[in-house]
């Protein structure tokens, strides 16, 4: 019975100085771990910015504010992206530490669908109604500018202070901007806009069309669509299009 408990105390000791062992080695594995990862080696020099085509890489990099001269795999980039989200022409984007020394990002950016114009300045938003250059330190280079279509008559003021348009205008948007120029092949789309109670349709600055306030828009357009082949080959012999009571539309001819 006695060597049976000095064989136990015994076996429990060897296990208690494996452990201990295991763990001197793990505590010295960490420590050399943490000791390399922090040498000067692993110092932030290059941030790299991929997927621009209409943004500055450049303006991207400054507004990114990636902690240069920190350590790679230790440096905080919490900053970074919270200044990537608030970049509204960026729908998305991915952080990616490349060792030894580069950040690199890879942005999506927002397609931009139309253009509202003031006196003075355009500002450009997509199809889910953002402001692509409402911030001042942003460049945007669109190669397609002339052929966007164009929005006129917002309150200026209303647009500088969002990030994103009313949903009821982004709707109007969709529903008239954006679908009509894919269904039609045309360069000059101008939607005119007195709030979301009197909108009107100017197409190639010929055929006017009237669809009122915002209710019932999708609807209003697709009885739009309808009349195409009516009007074909003779839009300017008309005066305008009212589609204000879809169930009603009405042609006015010269």
């Amino acid at each position: 019975m006695v060597k049976r408990k000095r064989k136990v105390t015994k076996s429990r000791r060897r296990r208690k100085g494996r452990l201990f062992v295991w763990l001197f080695f793990l505590i010295l594995l960490i420590g050399l771990t943490y000791y390399i990862l922090s040498l000067p080696i692993w110092q932030i020099k290059y941030v790299v910015v991929n997927g621009t085509q209409m943004l500055s890489a450049n303006e991207i990099r400054t507004m990114a504010s990636v902690p240069l001269s920190g350590n790679l795999f230790f440096s905080n980039l919490s900053r970074t992206k919270s200044n990537l989200k608030s970049i509204t022409a960026i729908s998305d984007f991915n952080i990616y530490r490349i060792p030894p020394a580069t950040i690199l990002i890879n942005i999506k950016e927002r397609q931009p669908v139309a253009a509202i114009v003031f006196s003075d300045q355009s500002f450009f938003i997509d199809e889910q109604g953002y402001v692509l250059n409402r911030n001042p330190n942003l460049s945007l280079n669109i190669p397609n500018l002339p052929d966007l279509p164009v929005i006129a008559g917002m309150d200026r003021a209303a647009v500088l202070k969002v990030d994103r348009l009313d949903n009821k205008i982004a709707r109007v948007v969709l529903e008239v901007v954006v679908k009509l120029a894919r269904f039609l092949d045309l360069k000059n789309i101008r939607l005119e806009l007195a709030g979301v109670d009197n909108i009107t349709l100017l197409l190639d600055d010929v055929l006017r069309v009237k669809l009122g306030d915002y209710n019932d828009i999708q609807k209003k357009m697709q009885v739009f669509k309808a009349l195409l082949p009516v009007m074909a080959g003779r839009w300017s012999s008309v005066v305008y299009v009212d589609v204000r009571y879809p169930d009603n539309p009405v042609i006015k001819y010269k």
